[in-house]
């Protein structure tokens, strides 16, 4: 039995890593569980044994590498818009050092079609995994920033995390997707301390 259990965890993860793969090539949407399954000679009723479905696959692949790195590690902490700029700075120094990270994250920006039903259906099953939102987390804290005055900014917290988002984000599209010869955590790090100055309580 306890070999059984083994070879079915082998097997779960096969299957993760060769569902990465066809998502990163086919796109999110267009890959099939007969994609899956043949790309590991199984059939697609042994793959849907262990995953009942696509939103499924894809919250275990966000868990996992959740594990591997936590985004925007330790920002419920961030007693200054520094640590925040630090905490984005250490995230892109993980996705841009670690050759599985990046790749997800890579496919995250530009594989997956975003409809508000998949971000619902995954936010459920992420919440089951007790795998926390980093966007979240971040709008928290800027609020208790901005509720002690420790920043001042007529920006709403919406406004910051998006901009906050926008250099993370943009500077890896600009250097992954576009091959634009650019330093990732350098220029990361440049973005957002224009955005840090620009809020720090004078």
């Amino acid at each position: 039995m306890r070999r059984t259990k083994e070879e079915a965890l082998e097997t779960r993860k096969a299957i993760l890593k060769v569902a990465l793969d066809c998502f990163s090539k086919r796109g999110y949407a267009l890959t099939t569980f007969n994609d899956i399954a043949r790309r590991i000679h199984l059939t697609k009723g042994a793959v849907f044994w262990h995953f009942k479905s696509k939103e499924e696959l894809l919250a275990e692949l966000i868990e996992r590498e959740h594990a591997i790195y936590e985004p925007l590690k330790g920002v419920e902490q961030a007693q200054a818009p520094e640590d925040i700029r630090d905490a984005f700075v250490a995230w892109a120094e993980a996705v841009s050092s670690h050759r599985e990270l990046k790749r997800f994250t890579t496919f995250l920006m530009s594989r997956v079609e975003w409809g508000e039903t998949l971000k619902q259906s995954l936010a459920k099953r992420l919440e089951g995994l007790v795998v926390t939102d980093p966007v979240e987390r971040l709008h928290r804290r800027l609020q208790w920033m901005k509720d002690s005055g420790v920043i001042d900014t007529p920006l709403s917290v919406e406004q910051l995390a998006a901009l906050m988002m926008g250099v993370f984000f943009g500077t890896l599209r600009k250097a992954w997707l576009y091959k634009t010869p650019i330093n990732v955590v350098e220029t990361v790090a440049a973005g957002l301390d224009f955005i840090v100055q620009g809020i720090r309580s004078k």
